[in-house]
């Protein structure tokens, strides 16, 4: 569980916020060395993102959709612990087109990430290719809707996936709940694991264009691949725009603000 500095009465400053576990610190700026370790991390994350989730589905026998969406919901809370203080985690385009709608991320560092996310996707899946043993396949990660389900409806689940996983994030960044100090990485995994297991075996569950993009361009398939950005993206954006228009009692931070573990006492350093 995150510990946050008690910060007293805090004194007047240029910018400031109160974060999602009660803390309140400076809000970071986008400049270059920042932006440097924020792509570092982003890319990173996507990459073991895609290695480790895709892994189980890749192997000569594949193992089950309920072993692939634990394990996802795992290495996505795996990684949250070990990056949010850096990059905030997010390792996927869809949550942070959620945070600039909601207002958590400046449009230049969501660039960035996204240009990271989708390095880094790509990274993984070259080293999955690699790693995986003899007689198991990429093909095994790429993200199809499954036989009867059309196009369309590939559509509208991945949307609502995609609504969803916004959703649960908002609800993290929203100062209201700064008394809810359980573990960020234990209910973002969970809330993957539950829509992997809710949604898998119907289109791959991926939620992620950076996650379905890796596979597709190795493999030179993108049958229906449209599906897995228009999908969740919309969803996404769609549901930040209620959230902070119909869920958030005022307007959401205009920049990105860091994790509890970044946070810094307010009083002007000399």
């Amino acid at each position: 569980m995150t510990q946050c500095h008690d910060m007293g009465s805090a004194p007047s400053v240029a910018l400031q916020y109160r974060g999602g576990c009660g803390c309140t610190a400076r809000l970071p700026t986008d400049n270059r060395p920042e932006l440097a370790r924020v792509a570092a991390a982003e890319a990173l994350g996507a990459a073991l993102l895609v290695l480790l989730s895709c892994f189980p589905s890749c192997l000569p026998t594949p193992l089950s959709s309920t072993h692939t969406a634990l394990a996802s919901g795992c290495v996505v809370a795996m990684l949250v612990q070990g990056l949010d203080h850096i990059s905030g985690a997010m390792m996927n385009p869809t949550v942070t087109l959620a945070a600039v709608v909601w207002g958590r991320v400046s449009a230049v560092r969501a660039i960035v990430m996204f240009a990271a996310q989708l390095a880094g996707g790509a990274a993984g899946a070259a080293a999955l290719a690699a790693l995986v043993p003899a007689g198991g396949s990429l093909v095994g990660c790429l993200t199809v809707p499954a036989p009867g389900v059309s196009t369309a409806r590939a559509v509208a689940v991945e949307a609502v996936l995609g609504a969803c996983l916004a959703l649960v994030n908002c609800a993290a960044w929203d100062p209201r709940n700064q008394h809810l100090r359980d573990s960020w990485p234990l209910r973002i995994g969970t809330s993957v694991a539950a829509m992997s297991l809710v949604a898998g075996t119907l289109t791959g569950a991926s939620m992620n264009p950076a996650r379905s993009l890796a596979p597709a361009v190795l493999l030179g398939q993108f049958h229906h691949h449209w599906v897995y950005w228009v999908g969740p993206l919309g969803g996404a954006g769609l549901a930040a725009v209620l959230h902070r228009a119909l869920l958030s009692p005022r307007a959401a931070p205009s920049r990105a603000a860091p994790s509890c573990a970044e946070e810094v006492p307010l009083e002007d350093k000399p």
